[in-house]
């Protein structure tokens, strides 16, 4: 009998890894349908505080529909972005005019007394393979700006496929904004009835704490977009104001993105500059910049950050570093972006289902 007993459990243990290996494999032929989903529930998840504000407008005895409250919600978010690409894409085509039309000889002039320095300084240490004509030589090969015609035909060409993905996530997010119990129902069709209550507790503080977490992200985004795009203005950058919305951003990425976002605020900095009437040395420029990206940095270190990752999900500031760091490690930059949301998710599951070990307890005591 023993016998018979184990060997139903290893075949419903079999049968059971089956299925998840079944289902990992129809959700990978399906990731994009998936990417989507993931998406719309994001958006879904940042138009709550709107929806709740929509459902307390009273008229008299009317009271407005769900899905006239989705639909607004829907639109506004379409408002806003069409209102930002309206703004973003002349000056981004004009960004690229300027980039694409820099030669190898303005740029070598601009830096003409730092490359002269570093010519005397390699002299005298005996070194003669580097050069002014070795540099142009090397900048020639590696930096071309032609191909930016290709990668905005590229773009047009995919416009296409962009806008099936762009409909497909509205969709989805109309629909998660107007029927919000629809998770629930297909969460309860698969949960046994003694998990859910627990289940619903899940549900409900994921979706205030990911609300909270999403929304202040984007309100990171646009206070670091707008430190930047004023900062650049005043420094005298052309397009300040889009360098300044790609290094908010950028800033998504945990710790890496305020480097990738300085180092390419700083390129396009000094390149928009090579044409200008500056004084030869290009020092005080990037000094200026420099000094815009830190004074950012410094606000979202101190300030931004705090606010949206202790506050927002209920985390100490060094928890946080060391999942993003270890989600780095183990998935690169998609693991240090799903990071938090991620572990928020888990740290409430845990609290719900192991709230009997003290590292839970101590994990999830603010939740």
């Amino acid at each position: 009998m023993n016998e018979l007993n184990r060997n139903r459990q290893i075949i419903r243990f079999l049968l059971g890894l089956l299925g998840v290996l079944l289902l990992g494999w129809i959700f990978w032929q399906i990731r994009q349908v998936v990417i989507y989903f993931a998406v719309a529930t994001v958006l879904a998840l940042m138009g709550r505080p709107l929806m709740k504000l929509l459902d307390r407008i009273r008229i008299k005895n009317w009271r407005m529909p769900v899905w006239l409250s989705a639909l607004t919600v829907l639109v506004t978010f379409i408002f806003v972005t069409v209102l930002i690409f309206q703004f973003l894409i002349p000056v981004l085509v004009d960004q690229i005019q300027i980039i694409a039309s820099i030669d190898v000889d303005s740029l070598m002039g601009a830096f003409d007394e730092q490359i002269t320095a570093i010519e005397r300084t390699l002299y005298k240490m005996n070194i003669t393979d580097v050069n002014r004509e070795s540099i142009e030589k090397k900048i020639s090969e590696n930096l071309d700006f032609s191909m930016l015609g290709d990668v905005v035909t590229s773009m047009l060409n995919g416009l296409g496929s962009l806008l099936i993905a762009v409909m497909s996530i509205l969709f989805i997010t109309f629909f998660l904004l107007k029927d919000q119990g629809i998770v629930n129902n297909i969460i309860d069709s698969m949960t046994p009835d003694r998990y859910l209550e627990k289940v619903h507790s899940i549900i409900t503080d994921t979706r205030k704490l990911l609300s909270r977490y999403f929304l202040g992200v984007a309100l990171q985004v646009s206070i670091i977009a707008t430190i930047i795009g004023v900062g650049l203005s005043i420094v005298g950058v052309p397009n300040a104001i889009l360098i300044g919305i790609l290094a908010g951003v950028f800033n998504i990425i945990p710790y890496l993105g305020p480097i990738i976002g300085g180092v390419l605020g700083l390129t396009l900095s000094v390149l928009s500059n090579v044409h200008a009437e500056v004084d030869a040395n290009m020092l005080p420029l990037i000094l200026e910049v420099l000094a815009v990206f830190a004074t950012a940095q410094l606000t979202d270190n101190f300030v931004l950050q705090p606010l949206i990752f202790s506050k927002s999900v209920k985390a100490h500031p060094l928890e946080i570093f060391v999942v993003i760091m270890s989600a780095g490690m183990i998935s690169g930059v998609i693991g240090m972006i799903l990071a938090v949301p991620t572990y928020t998710f888990l740290r409430i599951v845990a609290r719900e289902f192991f709230q009997g070990y003290k590292v839970v307890q101590g994990l999830t005591k603010d939740l």
